[in-house]
C-alpha cells in the first residue's frame, strides 16, 4: 500500500543564477521584466541541473518523511528519463508508472534566478495521461501539472477515488486554471485538499482585487474540496476548513530560489495529514518545509524529514498559525 502517488509531468531543470541583472517594472510589481545584456556574454554565480516537477517534488518530499510514494509520468526516450529514474530510486521512490515514448523527448526548462525570483524558460513536451488499468493501492493520489488532454485522466481519477475511497490532493497546472472546464470542477468536488496561490484563487472563483480572503475561500469551498490552501507568497498561506480558517506567515529563512516552493509547501501539508495533525498545524509544517527550499538551489535539496521539521517549529515556539 503507497501512503501517495504522484501524478503528473517530470522535466530536467537548469539553474543558473545571475549575480548581475537589472529588473524595468511598470505600476505593478507582476509586470517587472529581467534585462541582461544583449549578444554578451554573461557570468554566471552557479549552474546547476536538477530532475524536477511538481510530481517528483512531492513524492520526494513525503518520501524523506519516511512514507511510501510512487510517481505516475510519461517522459521521452532519451537520457532525461534515466536520469530521472536513478534520482527517484536514489530517494526511495517507486517508478514503475514512468513509462518512456519513443519519438518524443523529455520536457525540460531553463529557470534563471535573480536576486530569490526565478523567470523559467520551458520546453513541455505534452503526453496524453490515462489511469493504468490496475492502479497500485493507495492511501493518497496527488495530481499536479499537466499539458493537454487532462480531461481524460481527471475522469479516470474521479471513477478510483469514490470507487476505493482514496484522498485526493488537487495541484491544478496553469493550463487547467486558464480553461477552467468541466472536467476541472468535477475533479475539485471530489478533492480533499486543493492547493493554489491567491492569483490562482481569483481567477477560479473570478474574484476582484480586494476581496476578502474568506469570501474567496467560501466561493473556493463552494466547489467541493474538504481542505482548501491558498498560498499568497510574502503574506503567508491559508487554510480552511469550511468552518475554521487560520492564517500563517512565512518561516523565516534566506531566500536563495524559490524554485519548487509551491511543491515543499504542498508536501509539509500533505504529509502533516498523513502524521494524523489537524489542518492548522499542518499549516505550519508547510511554511518550514517551503522556507527550507528557497534556502537551496532547486526544488528538492531543501526538503525536510518530519523529524527536522517539528525540530524547527520546537526551536521557534513563537512561530503559530492563527485563526482568522
Amino acid at each position: 500500500m503507497l501512503d501517495l502517488l504522484s501524478i503528473g509531468a517530470i522535466k530536467l531543470d537548469t539553474f543558473i543564477l545571475l549575480p548581475d541583472a537589472s529588473v524595468a517594472c511598470e505600476l505593478k510589481t507582476a509586470d517587472c521584466k529581467l534585462c541582461i545584456d544583449y549578444g554578451k556574454k554573461i557570468p554566471v554565480a552557479a549552474f546547476v541541473t536538477q530532475i524536477a516537477g511538481s510530481a517528483p517534488n512531492v513524492a520526494v518530499g513525503l518520501g524523506k518523511m519516511g512514507l511510501k510514494t510512487s510517481v505516475m509520468s510519461f517522459m521521452g526516450d532519451d537520457p532525461v528519463y534515466h536520469q530521472a529514474i536513478a534520482f527517484l530510486k536514489q530517494h526511495h521512490v517507486n517508478t514503475t508508472l514512468i513509462k518512456k515514448q519513443k519519438g518524443f523527448h523529455s520536457s525540460a526548462a531553463v529557470v534563471l534566478n535573480f536576486k530569490g525570483e526565478s523567470t523559467q524558460l520551458v520546453d513541455h513536451v505534452p503526453h496524453e495521461y490515462r489511469l493504468p488499468p490496475s492502479a497500485p493501492k493507495t492511501k493518497f493520489i496527488h495530481i499536479s501539472e499537466l499539458g493537454g488532454g487532462y480531461e481524460k485522466l481527471y475522469k479516470d481519477a474521479i471513477s478510483l477515488i469514490k470507487k476505493r475511497k482514496i484522498r485526493l490532493s488537487f495541484n491544478p497546472g496553469s493550463i487547467q486554471i486558464h480553461e477552467l472546464k468541466p472536467a476541472l470542477l468535477q475533479l475539485m468536488s471530489v478533492t480533499e485538499v486543493l492547493f493554489v496561490n491567491m492569483t490562482e484563487a481569483r481567477l477560479i472563483t473570478k474574484s476582484e482585487n480586494g476581496e476578502e480572503i474568506r469570501s474567496i475561500m467560501l466561493k473556493l469551498k463552494a466547489l467541493g474540496p474538504h481542505y482548501v490552501v491558498v498560498t499568497d507568497g510574502q503574506n503567508g498561506a491559508f487554510a480552511f476548513d469550511g468552518k475554521q480558517l487560520d492564517h500563517v506567515p512565512m518561516f523565516p529563512g534566506e531566500r536563495v530560489e524559490a524554485t519548487g516552493a509551491g511543491d515543499a509547501f504542498a508536501t509539509g501539508f500533505i504529509g502533516a495529514l498523513l502524521k494524523g495533525k489537524k489542518h492548522a498545524e499542518a499549516l505550519r509544517w508547510a511554511s518550514v518545509n517551503a522556507a527550507s527550499v528557497v534556502g537551496a538551489v532547486g526544488p528538492t535539496r531543501g526538503l525536510l524529514s518530519h523529524i527536522d521539521i517539528q525540530r524547527q517549529l520546537k526551536a521557534r515556539k513563537s512561530f503559530k498559525s492563527q485563526e482568522v
